[in-house]
């Protein structure tokens, strides 16, 4: 590579991608990879080729998030990017159901829920050895707790009608959530779509798919335990920047209601 910021040579721009194509496989971490973990580390020493990976990951509607050891390379969906995933078309997956608005705001909130329970302190999100976890009963617990206290708020204020000016969203979406039962079973046991738990439960694999979050046993309790990775602790620093992640830990989500405890969801319906 030229010493020029911004000149590189074919072997250079092949490796440049060959980092960015690690970085769309989320399961692979740069400690497994011999590849990977030396691109990396050139990714960490070598400035002009940081902003040829840059470059390269723009071309195809990628924004680097970080690039570590411990995360790998993470990369979020620039605005109409085929990459980008939006809430709506998530929910639909999720859930095929009429009432789509409705279900866009509920997976929206279990993703806002899971980040705050598995960081709910910001030391946490800071210190890149921190491992969070969470629990589909734990998340529903927070939600529904947070979505009771704002009941209370606005049912305090004597403005019912009306969103709170300090959190519009969150009052919109426990009016919703609150309206769903927690659990609910099929002819066959399992968790009926319809129930909070359920959602929860989709948000969670969700995030286990795109190497955000691992999943274990519990010892002690027939429940499965999601345990955050560095990819997904880089993804939640971003995320503490929006608003209504700020507005959950202020009602209640920190550590008090997360039991041992993206994505970012943007302004604009976008799950990254």
């Amino acid at each position: 590579m030229s010493g020029v910021l911004g000149t590189y040579s074919e072997h250079d721009a092949e490796e440049a991608m060959r980092l960015v194509g690690y970085g769309l496989r989320p399961r692979l971490r740069p400690h497994r990879d011999a590849d990977y973990a030396s691109l990396v580390r050139r990714y960490d020493e070598e400035p002009a080729f940081e902003e040829l990976v840059r470059k390269s990951a723009a071309g195809l509607g990628l924004r680097v998030i970080g690039i570590t050891q411990r995360a790998g390379a993470v990369f979020g969906a620039l605005p109409g990017s085929v990459f980008e995933t939006k809430l709506d078309l998530y929910a639909r997956q999720a859930r095929q159901a009429h009432q789509r608005e409705a279900e866009r705001v509920l997976h929206g909130i279990a993703h806002l829920a899971i980040a705050a329970c598995c960081f709910p302190r910001p030391e946490d999100l800071a210190d890149d050895g921190y491992v969070g976890q969470a629990m589909v009963p734990t998340v529903d617990n927070l939600v529904r707790h947070l979505c009771q206290e704002l009941s209370e708020r606005v049912a305090g204020s004597e403005e019912n009608s009306d969103p709170m000016a300090n959190a519009p969203e969150l009052e919109r979406a426990w009016r919703v959530y609150l309206r769903r039962p927690e659990a609910g079973s099929t002819s066959d046991g399992r968790v009926a779509p319809p129930s909070t738990e359920a959602i929860v439960g989709k948000a969670l694999r969700y995030l286990v798919d795109q190497g955000m979050l691992t999943e274990t046993e519990d010892d002690e309790r027939p429940v499965k335990v999601y345990r955050t990775t560095g990819r997904y602790q880089l993804q939640v620093r971003e995320l503490a920047a929006v608003e209504v992640y700020d507005e959950l830990l202020r009602l209640g989500a920190p550590a008090g209601h997360a039991a041992g405890d993206v994505v970012r969801v943007s302004d604009s319906g976008t799950l990254y």
